[in-house]
């Protein structure tokens, strides 16, 4: 699954409305439950575990990739506008 769908999914929003800048303060749907349930999925889908300052940089969907890059992780290669 790529990270913009994963997202997407989360929030319960079209994959049309996330772009690298969506986060909390974009999205009506991005929630601080949803924040945590996104951190969730992300620890599953890929498999790890994010550190407290990890998750306390999480303010868009392009500190997502970072974070992703910064571990190694393959992610999808087409990164949202």
């Amino acid at each position: 699954m790529k990270v913009q769908e994963l997202i997407a999914s989360v929030m319960n929003v079209p994959l049309s409305l996330i772009t690298s800048s969506t986060g909390p303060d974009t999205l009506d749907a991005w929630s601080s439950l949803k924040h945590l349930e996104l951190i969730e999925a992300i620890e599953e889908v890929y498999n790890i575990k994010l550190t407290t300052r990890e998750i306390h940089t999480l303010t868009c969907v392009a500190d997502i990739y970072h974070i992703l890059q910064q571990r190694s992780i393959k992610i999808d290669s087409n990164t949202v506008d």
